[in-house]
């Protein structure tokens, strides 16, 4: 995850580290030119508070941060000229759809991954490799796409379903089921979906762990979940909304089921052999 996006996460901040953090989103290019005393004056915090913030970044100091920082800055402004560029209009061409398209998808998955901690990755790996059991779970476009996930997941050899409702029966079958057989992946565009949360709170009082895909950390269905997963969205229809996030969506989800892949691959092998003996006849 990127340092910028790392900052809007943090928890627990002192009010000083609060304007800190505000100062530094509002004006990203004083990093670049400000010694810590420098930025201390500006922000109206202190050079304490500067080197506290770091270390709850994970640096040693400010020198290990603006070395960070001023190596992802180049990249920050390429992603942000990205998001300038409006997909289409009234004038735009064949072409345009061939080419900016591709643009698109790109930059969906670029802003993505710059938002992916690495540390929670390598958390829901385990989940992943662990479970026996993976449900999916959306309403609208997002059932549509958890058959879809689902169906994937099946053909890495785990039992996995889309849900766009919880029943009673069901939560029964969550409760006699082991600790950490169960995955549960909610899908909710902007995290802030009523029925999601509900299934998310009821979930919660159970053994499955669960991970929430959405476009903040700071979301309510986020204190409900093991692991959040942010992801680039839009809300502009003239910027292909929908198209941004499924092409973020699938990306994360790529990702996942190749973590099952890895963790199921020797069993997956195998079963691949005999399928392919089965096609030929054999």
């Amino acid at each position: 995850m990127m340092i910028i996006d790392k900052m809007k996460t943090l928890d627990h901040l002192t009010i000083q580290e609060k304007y800190l953090v505000d100062y530094i989103i509002n004006n990203q290019e004083d990093i670049l030119k400000k010694n810590i005393n420098e930025l201390a004056k500006l922000s109206y915090t202190s050079s304490a508070t500067i080197s506290r913030l770091c270390k709850k970044l994970g640096f040693n100091g400010y020198k290990e941060f603006k070395y960070q920082y001023a190596a992802e800055y180049s990249h920050l402004l390429e992603l942000k000229n990205d998001f300038k560029i409006e997909p289409f209009s009234s004038e735009s061409s064949i072409d345009d759809a061939l080419n900016k398209i591709e643009l698109l998808h790109k930059r969906a998955i670029e802003y993505t991954k710059s938002l992916l901690d690495r540390q929670v990755i390598e958390r829901i790996y385990q989940l992943i490799k662990n479970a026996k059991y993976i449900e999916i779970y959306g309403t609208g476009i997002n059932f549509s796409l958890a058959e879809i996930y689902s169906l994937n997941f099946e053909e890495e050899g785990v039992i996995s379903k889309a849900y766009n409702s919880l029943n009673p029966m069901h939560l029964q079958y969550l409760r006699q089921r082991k600790p950490n057989d169960t995955v549960c992946i909610y899908l909710t565009h902007t995290g802030q979906n009523m029925e999601m949360l509900k299934i998310a709170k009821d979930i919660r009082k159970y053994h499955a762990k669960s991970i929430v895909i959405c476009d903040h950390k700071k979301r309510e269905i986020c204190k409900y979940c093991d692991e959040t997963i942010v992801i680039m969205t839009t809300q502009n229809t003239t910027e292909l909304s929908n198209a941004v996030y499924i092409a973020s969506l699938q990306y994360v989800f790529n990702i996942f089921t190749s973590l099952k892949l890895i963790s199921n691959y020797s069993y997956l092998e195998e079963t691949t052999k005999a399928v392919d003996k089965f096609k030929m006849g054999e």
